[in-house]
């Protein structure tokens, strides 16, 4: 018997998911049948106390997946967020992060159903003020992200609402980094959908935000060069790309935050090599953004977006 509310097989689904364990491999380490696993992760079969201990064993193994997450405290949270303590926050926190690096090796798709989920307990943390303002911050990181999964899966409406939702959480945490990062991702998708004023008023804000970790600006920057770029305004995205430079040099050597770890330096030469490329200067764009390709942490080169980035530079680098 559950000391709580029953854990439902969706969460254990989404835990594992999470942790990069395929469904197949779980039932090898916990020695239950696949299609078992999967009829109670799908609702079919409830979640006995045999299964849920099996789960939280592998889940608890520092080296396979999420140290620290306990699925009933995970499942309480989302019954009751009034009753929920700052470790909710904490698990949260985490997840999120590894949710992170798993898209980067298997896709938006993968974990976009998760987050979607995380987004709406990490809401209700917020409303109820658990840990005070640090559940806004939370919710603020995840909503961003919860944004960028939208954008990246085709849902740029849901992506906007999701970014503007985490403008408004950072303001209501006075969370200056968050709220820089928010802008910066609004003014991103506002620029795909080739509303490039409204990109450049959003990256101004975004540049705006006193307080904010360095990285952001060097960012917005970056952001600023290429809007620019796009508007055919080369004189003023030559001279923003030059300050996005000199932004991004004085962040060398500082500790990068969770929520911007791609902030790297190879990330700055591939992005530069996207802006010299809407300048014309494809030769020059394909060796900046060789370079930084080399320099690029090698967990970072599978990434979508990475991919993305490159065959903007030019369509035959991937």
């Amino acid at each position: 018997m559950f000391s709580n509310a029953e854990i439902s097989g969706g969460l254990l689904r989404d835990l594992r998911i999470t942790a990069g364990i395929g469904l197949r491999t779980m039932a090898t380490r916990i020695h239950f049948t696949a299609g078992y696993l999967s009829l109670v992760e799908t609702g079919r079969r409830p979640v006995t106390a045999a299964v849920l201990d099996a789960y939280r064993g592998v889940l608890d193994d520092p080296g396979l997946g999420l140290p620290g997450e306990d699925p009933q405290r995970l499942q309480t949270t989302m019954y009751d967020p009034h009753g929920a303590g700052a470790s909710s926050l904490d698990d949260i926190t985490a997840i999120l992060e590894r949710a992170r690096h798993l898209e980067d090796t298997t896709g938006p798709d993968t974990v976009a159903p998760m987050v979607r989920g995380l987004d709406k307990i990490a809401r209700a943390l917020a409303a109820e003020r658990t840990g005070g303002n640090a559940a806004a911050t939370v919710a603020a990181e995840v909503a961003i992200y919860r944004g960028w999964l939208e954008h990246d899966t085709g849902q740029s409406h849901m992506a906007d609402r999701s970014f503007q939702d985490a403008t408004d959480l950072a303001g209501t945490a006075g969370d200056r980094s968050h709220q820089a990062h928010a802008l910066s991702f609004r003014a991103f998708t506002a620029q795909r959908r080739g509303d490039t004023s409204r990109a450049l008023d959003l990256t101004a804000a975004a540049i705006g935000v006193d307080g904010a970790h360095p990285i952001l600006a060097a960012y917005a920057l970056h952001q600023r060069a290429e809007i620019l770029a796009m508007r055919g305004e080369s004189r003023k995205a030559g001279k923003a790309l030059a300050a996005a430079a000199t932004a991004a040099d004085v962040t060398d050597g500082i500790d990068l935050p969770s929520f911007g770890y791609w902030y790297t330096a190879g990330f700055w030469a591939v992005h530069r090599g996207v802006v010299l490329t809407l300048l014309g200067r494809t030769t020059d764009a394909v060796a900046e953004a060789e370079q930084g390709a080399a320099a690029m942490p090698v967990e970072h080169r599978t990434a979508g977006w990475f991919a993305t980035f490159l065959r903007e530079v030019h369509p035959e680098m991937t």
